[in-house]
C-alpha cells in the first residue's frame, strides 16, 4: 500500500486478509480478492507482516476508531455516566508511544468498571478503592472513547448511540442517574447536573 489509507479501511483490509488466509488463499489470491473488493492493492510484505503478527492496524487499540464503535447497553451506560460525573482528559505533555488520554469516574459501585471492560473487550478493569472519599476510582486509557466523550460533549455525535434502541436509551439514563442522582428518605429521586436540578 503506497498511500496511507484511513484507519477504518485498514482495519477492514486486515480482517479480510486474515479471514482469506484462513480460507486457504495464497498471497496472490488475497491481493486479487482485496483489490476486487476495495480497489486497493496491498503488497505481499504487508500481508506477511500482518499474518505473522509483526504489524497490524489496531496499534493496541481494541476499538481503533469511532466508525467501528457499535451501540450497546454497556456503551450507553458509560456515556450516561460520563455526561454526569465522569471525565475524559488528555495529558498536556505527550510522550511518543505513550497513550496520553484517559476516561474515568469516581463512583460508589463497580458497575462503571464492568461496563467499560465489556465495551473495550477487556477481561477486567480493576477499580481502585479511595477510602478518603468513600468511592472507587475507575480509569482506563482509550483514545476512541476519549474522542467520543471529550469536552465539549457533542450531543449530535452521541445521539446515534443513545437513541439506537429503547434499551440503549434506558442504559444511558441509568448511567446518568447513577452518576448524578440520589433518592431521599421520602422516595423522591433527584438528579443534579452543573447548576440544574431535576426532581
Amino acid at each position: 500500500m503506497e498511500r496511507c489509507l484511513p484507519l477504518a479501511l485498514r482495519i477492514k483490509l486486515y480482517n479480510d486478509v486474515v479471514a482469506l488466509r484462513r480460507r486457504g488463499l495464497t498471497y496472490r489470491g488475497i491481493i486479487g480478492e482485496i483489490y476486487r473488493r476495495y480497489g486497493v492493492r496491498i503488497s505481499e510484505s504487508s500481508i506477511s507482516e500482518w499474518l505473522r503478527g509483526i504489524h497490524n492496524p489496531y496499534n493496541g487499540r481494541l476499538i481503533p476508531s469511532l466508525e467501528l464503535l457499535k451501540p450497546s447497553e454497556g456503551l450507553e451506560y458509560v456515556i450516561g455516566v460520563k455526561v454526569g460525573d465522569g471525565y475524559a482528559y488528555r495529558r498536556r505533555r505527550t510522550i511518543k508511544g505513550y497513550n496520553p488520554v484517559w476516561i474515568g469516574l469516581k463512583a460508589k459501585d463497580k458497575e462503571f468498571a464492568r461496563c467499560l471492560a465489556k465495551v473495550l473487550g477487556r477481561k477486567q478493569i480493576r477499580p481502585r478503592s479511595r477510602d478518603d472519599v468513600g468511592k472507587y476510582v475507575v480509569e482506563v486509557k482509550s483514545k476512541t472513547l476519549y474522542e467520543l466523550l471529550k469536552k465539549p460533549v457533542d450531543l449530535d455525535r452521541l445521539k446515534k448511540y443513545i437513541e439506537h434502541c429503547e434499551r440503549c436509551v434506558a442504559a444511558s439514563l441509568r448511567g446518568f442517574a447513577d452518576s448524578e442522582g440520589s433518592v431521599n428518605k421520602r422516595g423522591y429521586i433527584y438528579i443534579y447536573n452543573t447548576d440544574c436540578l431535576v426532581a
